[in-house]
């Protein structure tokens, strides 16, 4: 019998040189999902902070809008317009400066509304919520804090009209006091204090006085009722500033103002002129306002972009106002523009503008007088 020769078999698996180019492959595999990854993060990011700005000014927008939509109601009246008015706050104490009594203010005293971020805008919202007719309610008699009226069906009879708040306005403007109404009979409302005054002006039981500025890059709004938002001191207590929408990096405001040498009610100019006569704040029909939101994802590269940046389309933030006052200067968020590669331009921004009549002031026609 033949003896068969039996050779080992032969060795099965993979090759040293075969491992080494499967790890390769696998490495740059790992390496194009990973920057795949990043990529659709970043822009994941840049889609999410973009999202939310939109939401902060589109929601800031809304809400001032809907004050200044108010404003002027129960103050629309000539003899009280550029009055200077003061009242006491939580407190009880009335606060310490005076302000203008007009339905919208842009940028009043800095002892009336602290400076906030630099080259952005400050505003005053006044209005009431009164039952009664705005242009108040003649005085026929006064004896210390009891006032004889001439229409005391504007004030709610009774304990109704208890805490109702008022202003007795003399013929002549001055420093006006917002008084408590005590009691209301058949012909008479008797208050707190009591000032002389030829009519008697209802602002409801809760008026408004709301003051707005931007601070740290967040909208924040005052509630003048309260507060004394006037005091330096307050300006950084965020329970008395309140902050209402972060990343807002500018807020800008213009007044639409009739101009005509007759008033005919329709405005001819916007500018931040601030009337000094009670005829000058009756032809302020409107109000231009813009809100630059700011992205909060800081991007590698430069994404906003001015004339500074040649070969670049300008994108940088601009409004209707923007050649008086402009959005992007030497100060503040948005500046300065020295050169093609500022901090400011590494965010995205989105700016919302429009114009918001005071309708409180447009139905008054034209005043006598003006």
């Amino acid at each position: 019998m033949s003896s068969k020769l039996k050779s080992s078999p032969r060795a099965s698996g993979f090759s040293l040189v075969e491992i080494m180019v499967g790890l390769a492959i696998g490495m740059l595999a790992v390496i194009v999902i990973l920057q795949v990854f990043a990529l659709s993060e970043g822009r994941k990011r840049t889609t999410t902070s973009g999202g939310d700005a939109q939401s902060n000014g589109a929601l800031m927008m809304y809400q001032l809008q809907h004050e200044i939509g108010q404003a002027g109601y129960g103050i629309a009246a000539v003899n009280l317009m550029n009055c200077s008015l003061r009242w006491p706050i939580a407190s009880n104490v009335n606060i310490a400066t005076a302000v203008p009594l007009a339905p919208v203010t842009i940028n009043p005293d800095a002892a009336i509304i602290p400076i906030g971020d630099l080259n952005t805008d400050r505003l005053l919202v006044i209005y009431g919520n009164p039952n009664g007719q705005p242009q108040g309610n003649v005085i026929t008699a006064q004896a210390a804090p009891v006032y004889t009226v001439q229409m005391p069906s504007s004030f709610t009879p009774g304990a109704n009209g208890v805490g109702d708040k008022v202003i007795a306005s003399p013929a002549v403007c001055g420093a006006l006091i917002i008084d408590r109404v005590t009691a209301v009979s058949t012909n008479t409302v008797t208050v707190e204090t009591g000032s002389a005054g030829a009519a008697l002006y209802n602002l409801g039981p809760n008026p408004t006085v709301l003051a707005y500025a931007v601070r740290g890059g967040n909208l924040t709004v005052c509630d003048y009722m309260l507060n004394d938002c006037g005091l330096d001191a307050n300006k950084d207590n965020v329970s008395i500033w309140v902050p209402i929408a972060s990343n807002i990096a500018s807020m800008k405001a213009q007044y639409a103002r009739d101009t005509s040498g007759t008033m005919d009610a329709i405005p001819d100019v916007f500018d931040q002129t601030q009337p000094s006569t009670a005829c000058g704040w009756a032809r302020i029909s409107a109000i231009r306002l813009a809100i630059v939101a700011r992205n909060s994802q800081y991007e590698k590269d430069v994404v906003t972009t001015t004339t500074v940046n040649a070969g670049s389309p300008v994108n940088a933030p601009s409004w209707a106002g923007n050649d008086t006052d402009p959005i992007v200067a030497n100060t503040g968020y948005l500046g300065p523009d020295a050169v093609a590669d500022e901090p400011w331009k590494h965010y995205r921004y989105k700016v919302f503008q429009t114009v918001v009549p005071i309708r409180n002031v447009a139905w008054m026609g034209v005043p006598i007088g003006c």
